[in-house]
Formats: structure tokens, C-alpha cells, sequence
């Protein structure tokens, strides 16, 4: 497994890692004696999650030396070190007390194992701690000279502009919402929660809580395909975009969804994609496509069945 992909592979563990423990504090404030089973279970999916994102850590430090060529994905790698980061800080607010050991000693493990690849990966970079992600980039082609080699090097992931939104696969696939690929503009989500009424004669209508119900999300927004081909790209590239959306969803598998200022938004199924497209070429590429992506939230209880 490369590098890179050990890296962002850690974040989508340590992202369903946070999801579990933020999870585990709802249940847990419920007081009820099915609550304490379920809370043991999310402890220990948690736990396994963090040993997971420590073990790939580790690894991705080893595999630093024989990485070959990064730069293109100085951005992604230093997103996703600083979403796993964010995770860890999260699980220890709310978990790190003596009441959660397993959790707190295995968000502890990928502290440890952070630190020593983030130290590794800014030696190989060259530039000092807590640089972000366009800083990287620019000192490396600034560096090395390879500006007009790496014409890519400042652009998408790797620019200084953050992420709107990351969705990431269990298997370290990422897709980042930003302005060189999907730009949202609008961000709707809907929670509901299931009450039942029951008649009764002469009286008001009796409601029992029976469900927290589901979630749902939507996002909308413009890709402008010239624009995020890239400089010098061809428009085509930027077309791809909502074709690499299908792709995910067309997987049946649940994603993890994290904003660009870090919050966990948890695990959510892509159920659909609406294209609309606009201001076509001579060839009938479109110059503008607006779409609109539609998440499904999976539930708290997930088994990887």
C-alpha cells in the first residue's frame, strides 16, 4: 500500500473512530440498562478504529522513504494528518477520562503515531511544523525549481484554499468538495425524529417517541468544467467530476462525510446525483454543469455486512 493512501486511509478510521465515541456519549446520557451494551460495543468498534488508524500511521512512516513522488499530493497528505489531528482531539474531550481506558490508550497510540510520521513527512518536505497544506507545496517547488514540471503541485488538493467537504471510503478513496473540483453553495440537512399518535375518545391524541427517525443532507452546486480541469487542462477533466460521484455511489457503501473546519458529520449513503448541464461546446461538452448530491444517513448501529 503507498503512502498516500495509508495516510487518508487513517483518516477515514480515525473520522468512524470520532462518529463511535460521539455516538457512544448519546447513549450512554440515556441511563437505560440496554444503553450500557451498546455503549461497551461502540467502545470497542472505537478502540479497534484508532488501533487501525495508529497501525497505518506506522505504517505510512516506513513507507515514506520509498514513496517516490509526492508532490501533486503534498495537499492531501497534509488534510488528511490534520483531519486525523482533529479525530484524536475529539475522541480524547470526550473520552479521555479514566471511564473509557480502551478508547483513551488507543487515541493515545495514534497521537503517538502522528506525531512520528507528521515529524518524518516535514523533513521530507522541508518546511516547519504546522505549515499548511499550500505552504507545503509552494516551498517544495520553490525548493526544487519544479514549478513548470508540477503544474499541478498548487492547485486542488494541494492549494491553500481549505476543503468545503471531504467524503472519504472505508478503503481511503477521498473526494474533496472545493473550487477545482465540486463547489457547493447550498448545504441543507434534515433531521427528523418519529412520533406516534394514538386516538383516544374525547381526548387529545396520545404521542409516544417510537424512533430518532433519520438524516438526510443536500448539497448543491456548480462545476464549471474548463475551470476545474486545471490550468492547461482540457474541460473534459472537470466534466469527470460528477462522473467520479456516481462511481461512489454507485458502490452501495456507506461514506464518511467531514466538513472543511473538521466537524464529524459520520457515515451516509451517496443516494443520488442530479446533473444539469449548460452552456455547451461546439462538441457538446458543457461549460457549466450544476448538480445536486443527495446523502442518506446510515445509522448508528453500522455492521459492515
Amino acid at each position: 500500500m503507498d503512502f498516500t493512501r495509508q495516510i487518508t486511509q487513517a483518516a477515514t478510521q480515525a473520522a468512524i473512530a470520532t462518529e463511535r465515541i460521539q455516538n457512544m456519549s448519546r447513549v450512554a446520557g440515556r441511563n437505560q440498562p440496554a444503553s450500557e451494551n451498546t455503549v461497551t460495543v461502540l467502545q470497542k468498534l472505537a478502540a479497534g478504529n484508532l488501533t487501525n488508524a495508529a497501525g497505518l500511521l506506522s505504517g505510512a512512516g516506513s513507507a515514506l522513504s520509498v514513496a517516490g513522488n509526492l508532490s501533486p499530493k503534498v495537499g492531501t497528505v497534509m488534510r488528511s494528518l490534520n483531519a486525523v489531528q482533529s479525530s484524536v482531539g475529539t475522541v480524547l474531550k470526550i473520552a479521555g477520562g479514566s471511564s473509557y481506558p480502551l478508547v483513551s490508550s488507543a487515541a493515545q497510540s495514534v497521537s503517538t503515531a502522528l506525531g512520528d510520521v507528521r515529524t518524518k513527512f516535514n523533513a521530507w518536505s522541508g518546511v516547519k511544523e504546522g505549515a499548511s497544506p499550500g505552504a507545503v507545496a509552494a516551498s517544495f517547488v520553490t525548493s526544487t525549481g519544479s514549478g513548470s514540471l508540477l503544474p499541478g503541485v498548487l492547485d486542488g488538493a494541494s492549494g491553500a484554499t481549505p476543503h468545503l467537504m471531504t467524503l472519504a471510503s472505508d478503503a481511503g478513496d477521498t473526494f474533496h468538495f472545493n473550487l477545482s473540483t465540486a463547489a457547493f453553495d447550498k448545504l441543507r440537512r434534515t433531521t427528523k425524529y418519529r412520533v406516534a399518535s394514538q386516538e383516544r375518545l374525547n381526548r387529545q391524541e396520545a404521542l409516544q417517541a417510537v424512533s430518532q427517525g433519520g438524516e438526510a443532507i443536500t448539497l448543491s452546486g456548480v462545476v464549471f468544467a474548463a475551470s476545474a480541469a486545471g490550468a492547461g487542462g482540457s474541460g473534459h477533466v472537470g466534466m469527470r467530476q460528477i462522473d467520479a460521484l456516481r462511481t461512489i455511489g454507485g458502490r452501495m457503501k456507506p461514506v464518511q462525510l467531514t466538513t472543511g473546519y473538521g466537524e464529524v458529520l459520520g457515515r451516509w449513503y451517496l443516494q443520488g446525483v442530479d446533473e444539469e448541464q449548460d452552456a455547451l461546446m461546439s462538441d457538446g461538452a458543457p461549460r457549466k454543469q450544476t448538480f445536486s448530491l443527495e446523502f442518506g444517513r446510515y445509522g448508528e448501529d453500522y455492521k459492515n455486512v
